[in-house]
This record gives structure tokens, sequence and C-alpha cells, in this order.
């Protein structure tokens, strides 16, 4: 016998299928149709990586975020390697994401939500479809998800057959984390929750689940975010997170502009939901200067959006021989300007969005650390910065918070009000 579908379940799903039809931005071509199409249909079969009460569990300490009771880190690789997955490769993030977050939760007098870019975190956006490395054009690497960073032509043929090792991956690192009590059952503030970009769309629409009360959310990840080159109000990652449950972030750059962040607001927490909607900034130290405006137009529209920096990707610099640094001076610079915008503007300073790694690298440049290609250069995409770099930035963002406390006279630190 089938099982009857409620109404508004139904009504719903109609929704999201509607969304999924709209145009999607930095989607790769399968070359094997079909073998998508499996793919897919696979991961609608396959076990939820995350179950909807830990979702709205975070939805609660966001809220919590919102009234100035706590703060968050978000912490972790630019791209995962789906094959550092178990305990051992899980602990030192949770060890790094704990080392940060009790730096954070001292300056702050507060607890710290702890983030992970964990568990999902395999897909990338790029800025161009193809590149050229040794006079031969190749599809460029679009994350483990779709294709492999070896330049050759096979390793970067799109394969549907990532997706569903991906997210057998993304299960075994759920599983390291209840391994070592930070996962499903632990207290909420010792729990490490995860969060990646919600963008290859062939792998998050069939992980969307029923959250038993008519509505959805998505189960790939507890908080998923909308990157910068996929917030257009009209597409279909916008559309799509705007009708699922889960607490959802949206990147925003120096190209964002006040009518847009308003639209975006409208869509993404139409409610005015505390903790809902975290826009994410992501401007350079030389343009940070352009979020004030959008600061003060989010007040006006009245959403009580969370403000996270996100310092990194903003700074990406090529050295002499075209690798890519960024430097923990402009790093450390675009925190002190957006602590200034956002707490000038009257909006909340959420927390810290970085990309760092526990392993011994030296990707960014400062602290002793000059990057040069060899092994300790050996992120997927984007440089990270190492223990001790993101120590120094997780300081900085306490000094500059307590700094801005004390010439506003404020009661908290992170410049809520």
């Amino acid at each position: 016998m089938t099982e009857r579908v409620p109404t508004a379940v139904r009504r719903s799903r109609a929704e999201l299928d509607r969304a999924l039809a709209l145009p999607a931005r930095q989607q790769p071509v399968w070359p094997d149709p079909d073998r998508a199409a499996s793919a897919r249909a696979r991961l609608a079969q396959a076990r939820a990586p995350v179950a909807w009460p830990g979702v709205r569990q975070l939805s609660g300490l966001l809220a919590r975020v919102a009234a100035g009771e706590l703060c968050v880190l978000q912490a972790g690789d630019c791209a995962e390697d789906p094959a550092d997955s178990d305990v051992a490769d899980v602990a030192p993030k949770a060890e790094m994401l704990d080392v940060l977050g009790d730096i954070m939760r001292v300056g702050a007098d507060r607890p710290v939500v702890r983030v992970g870019r964990l568990a999902g975190q395999f897909a990338k956006p790029r800025s161009q479809p193809y590149e050229t490395r040794d006079g031969l054009t190749l599809p460029v690497f679009r994350g483990p998800i779709v294709n492999g960073p070896e330049p050759t032509p096979r390793a970067r043929r799109a394969d549907p057959a990532r997706m569903l090792e991906c997210h057998t991956a993304a299960g075994r690192a759920h599983r390291a984390l209840d391994a070592l009590g930070r996962g499903a059952g632990a207290d909420p503030l010792e729990r490490i929750w995860t969060s990646h970009e919600a963008l290859l769309l062939d792998y998050e629409a069939p992980l969307i689940r029923p959250t038993g009360d008519g509505g959805h959310y998505l189960a790939s990840t507890h908080w998923p975010w909308i990157g910068e080159r996929t917030r257009q109000p009209d597409g279909a990652h916008v559309r799509l997170l705007a009708r699922l449950d889960n607490p959802v972030a949206c990147k925003v750059g120096p190209r964002t502009t006040a009518g847009e962040v308003r639209e975006l607001c409208a869509l993404l927490d139409p409610r005015r939901t505390p903790g809902r909607l975290t826009l994410v900034a992501r401007f350079g130290a030389s343009q940070v200067a352009r979020l004030a405006p959008l600061v003060r137009e989010v007040r006006l529209s009245g959403h009580p959006v969370l403000w996270m920096c996100d310092p990194m990707h903003g700074n990406t610099v090529q050295d002499g021989d075209g690798l890519k640094v960024r430097r923990l001076e402009d790093i450390m610079n675009e925190i002190r300007g957006f602590l200034t915008a956002v707490s000038e503007g009257g909006g909340v300073c959420a927390g810290l969005h970085i990309e760092s790694s526990p392993q011994d690298i030296g990707e960014c440049a400062g602290a002793g650390v000059t990057p040069a290609r060899g092994p300790g250069y050996r992120t997927l995409c984007d440089p990270r910065l190492n223990l001790m770099q993101a120590v120094a930035v997780a300081a900085h963002w306490q000094q500059g918070a307590r700094e801005r406390v004390a010439a506003e006279g404020t009661a908290g630190p992170t410049g809520s009000r």
C-alpha cells in the first residue's frame, strides 16, 4: 500500500522542485548524464548524514548568538580530502576548533559555538571553467566531489561516482565525531557542528529530507551556506535554501549592493527569525569599508542577521611564481575593518569564518612562514592558515572586539546591540 503524503509536504516538495529548475551557476557538465542520474537516485535512497533534531538544535544556538549570549567559530579546510575522514583525521580538526574556540571564549566572555568546514566541504566554485597547464587546456578542478586536482584530462573529467564516494566520506566523518564524543548526543555547546557550501546541486538535492512536520531540511549538513558566486536572488541556490528549514548563511562581497542584500534577506529570512540567516562578509582588507552600507541596510530592514567575518577569500593573491598566497597582515586588517563596520552599523558581530588546518603547513604568509611550492603547501585549492597563524587570527579578533567595546562603551565584546 502506498503511503499517503500530507498535502503540506507535497506542496513543499513541489516548491523545492521549482527552485531546482531555476538557473544554477558553477555546476559541472557530466559527460555521462545517465551515470549522473543513477548517482542522484542512489543518494536519494542513502542514509542522511545529518538528522533533523540536530539541525533544530543548532538553530536554537544561533538564535542565542543573535541575542548576544554566544559567539561562533567556523573553521576548517578550503576543500576537504574525502580520504581524511576517519577518527585519526577528524580528531586534530576537533582539537584545532577547541583551541581557537577557547581563545574566542576567553576574549568574549561567552561560550563559543564550534562549527567545522567538515563532512561535506568537497565542492569549490571557480572563477573560470578552464585553465591551461603546461600548454594543455583542462577543465578546472571543482573539488574532489566532481573531479581530481591532478592536471591530466582523465583526472579533470567530471565523474558522478565521486558524489557517492564523498557521501560515504561524510558519513565516516560524522561517525568519527560521534566516536570522539563531539557528535550526536553531545552537549550542544560541546558538539562540533558541520557546515559546507551547498554548491553542487546534484549532490545536495537528493539529500533533502522531510522534517516530519510538513517542512524539509538539507540533510547533508547542519548549516549550509551560499557562496559569493551563486547568491543570485533568482537563482536555484538562493531559492532552494530559502525553502529549507536549516539555518542558512550567504557570503557577500564588495560587489554586493544594498538592494541585493535587502532582497537576499527577504528571501532567506522572510519571517525575521533570529539565527535563521547569517551573512558572511568576504571583502578583502582594501575594500572592507564597503561593508558598512550593507550593515546599515540590513538593520533598517529589520532582519536579525548574524554577521560573520571571512577574512580569507578577499585577500588571495598570486606571488611571482603564480602560487596562491594569503598574507596574515591583510587577514588581520580585514578583521579590524569588519568589526568597525558591523559595530558602527548596529549589526551583530557573530564570529569568525576561516580556512585553517591543524597540519604543519606553510600556505599563508606571516608568523615566520614564507609559502613555497613543496611539502608544506598541500591545499587542494586555496591557502589555509596553520594552527599558529589561526591562533594569532583568533587572538586578533578578540583584541579588536575588546577595543570596539571600549570605544563604544557597550556591555558585550561582540559589538551586538
